[in-house]
């Protein structure tokens, strides 16, 4: 055997076994993280084709030798996100690179999952199907390609080489959208509405212009508040106290189009830092005597800073000097502090009027663990368990020192989160009884409190947070001309294009009835045109308004 090793056409086979063991391995590893069989199959379906092929090409001249690596590549590519992350590649993945800092503790992870990768692939290859009658090798690979097809139409986004080869296309309707030319002017009359809806009567004990405050948590999904492992209690026990909406869902993902998607109740075309032109719930506010207030919890991330500046607050207020959380940000025991320090100094102000004020809390991002200071769950050792029981260990003393303080009498606190919880590999192992169709759709919180509310739950039935807006003015009775895309939970006939439609740069999916539906291509095409104009309608002059 060893005399066998000094001859370099049987290492190379060797070599080539363990290249494709290698990916049958990390093939199977994935289910441990997906718990979907469909991934599994396809995949290896896949992996025998790539196999044939590869074998075929390997040693033929440099640019086929090319193609059989880059075939692998991709493979293995996908496989290892999938394993990691809960889906393949994405368009979301890649326009977020430059984000990657927020990954905190698996960097190292990823890091050497992508040299281990690129070592396999480097690894000289060479056929090992040349004994097997090419004819037969011919019928396989047509039935493998028949496989394709087929799988192409039912179980494309179960392909690991077809889900690759979406991304051209989302990429080709991405630029489409972004560079098509419709008529601004017309765009804006077409989503512009002279009012908004009156579904229900703002409560009698509620002052005429109480103060709000809206609570923006990184990635919750409401499996985590609702799981019976008492992982969130204070949240558990503020749902009961709280007008809740249950069957809720994000209306996109990640958090620059999620924060800015619900103030302006509208879809963001980058995930960047760039304003929207329309009219805002905070600008509402403002025209009807409030003054409004952003508090950033990353005060050193200039690209999070100049989001925050075109969000359309009046004032964007942080504190530099308590960031002991990742990259230099608040902790969430940190945000809470500064949260009710600084409404407090609002409600007591000699000036005082009614204030609009929302907060964005950073610390149940992906990959993080409780800070060294933080809350643990249990025995502390599962970072995705103590992030989210830490929020709710500083969410329950906030709202202790709201609930005590003269602030409470005439002040509206609303609970909610950015986008659902990304389901990576932590999440999944986590939470491994909750199944997702889609890593980057799920129900959310929407909480509405104050002293003296009548606990309720409404059932809202796939709608999603582009509802936030139009409820929350809803609620309080106050009216105005808008471009929302979406309509008041409170109104069960309201509808819209919109309100049931999931969309980010990967994935356009129906939530209506409260089940997680992928569009089908001409829905998707339809969509998009709609959705064009709407963009569109952000180049107009919004001094047109009522003309």
């Amino acid at each position: 055997m060893l005399n066998k090793f000094k001859d370099k056409a049987f290492r190379e086979s060797i070599l080539t076994g363990v290249k494709f063991l290698f990916a049958i391995i990390l093939t199977l590893l994935t289910y441990t993280t997906t718990k979907i069989p469909t991934y599994l199959v396809i995949g290896l379906v896949e992996l025998v084709f790539i196999f044939f092929i590869y074998n075929l090409l390997v040693e033929k001249h440099i640019g086929l030798w090319l193609l059989a690596n880059l075939l692998f590549f991709i493979y293995i590519a996908q496989m290892l996100v999938l394993y990691f992350g809960n889906s393949y590649v994405t368009m979301t993945m890649l326009k977020n690179i430059k984000f990657l800092e927020d990954l905190g503790g698996r960097i190292v992870a990823y890091a050497l999952g992508t040299i281990l990768v690129l070592a396999i692939v480097a690894i000289r290859g060479k056929s090992l199907t040349k004994k097997i009658n090419k004819k037969v090798i011919a019928g396989i690979l047509v039935l493998l390609l028949i496989s394709e097809i087929g799988l192409h139409f039912e179980y494309k986004r179960f392909s690991p080489v077809q889900s690759f080869a979406t991304l051209a296309v989302d990429q080709i309707r991405y630029n489409q959208v972004k560079k098509a030319q419709a008529n601004p002017e017309v765009a804006l009359k077409t989503y512009y509405r002279d009012s908004l809806e009156d579904a229900i009567v703002k409560p009698d004990n509620l002052p005429e212009n109480p103060n709000v405050i809206v609570i923006f948590t990184e990635g919750l999904s409401y499996n985590i508040i609702s799981d019976e492992r008492d992982i969130m209690p204070n949240l558990q026990s503020f749902e009961k106290q709280s007008l809740s909406f249950k069957n809720y869902y994000n209306h996109t993902f990640p958090t620059l189009r999620g924060v800015q998607g619900q103030l302006y109740s509208g879809y963001k075309l980058d995930d960047d830092e760039v304003g929207n032109n329309l009219i805002s719930m905070q600008d509402i506010f403002k025209a009807n005597g409030y003054r409004t207030d952003f508090i950033n919890v990353e005060p050193y991330n200039e690209e999070f800073n100049r989001y925050c500046a075109n969000l359309g607050f009046e004032n964007v207020v942080t504190d530099t000097r308590h960031v002991s959380g990742y990259n230099l940000s608040m902790t969430d025991d940190e945000a809470y502090n500064f949260l009710y320090a600084y409404a407090k100094e609002l409600d007591e102000a000699e000036d005082k009027q009614p204030f609009f004020l929302s907060i964005y809390t950073f610390g149940t991002h992906v990959s993080f663990d409780a800070p060294e200071n933080g809350a643990t769950y249990g025995n502390g050792k599962n970072a995705a368990l103590n992030r989210f029981y830490n929020l709710d260990q500083q969410f329950g003393e906030f709202l202790e020192l709201f609930n005590a303080s003269d602030m409470a009498d005439d002040t509206i606190l609303i609970f909610t989160t950015d986008h659902t919880t990304y389901a990576d590999q932590d999440y999944s192992n986590a939470f491994p009884d909750h199944k997702r169709d889609c890593t980057d759709v799920d129900t959310i919180p929407l909480y509405i409190y104050y002293k003296g509310i009548e606990a309720n739950t409404i059932d809202v039935n796939g709608r999603n947070s582009l509802c936030l807006a139009p409820t929350v003015l809803d609620y309080l009775d106050i009216d105005s001309e808008n471009y929302f895309l979406g309509t008041s939970l409170f109104n069960p006939d309201a509808s819209s294009e919109f309100d049931t439609t999931f969309y980010d740069a990967s994935y356009l999916v129906s939530t209506a009835d409260s089940q997680i539906r992928y569009l089908d291509d001409l829905e998707i095409e339809e969509f998009l045109s709609q959705v064009l104009a709407y963009y569109s309608a952000l180049e107009a002059d919004v001094s047109k308004l009522s003309q």
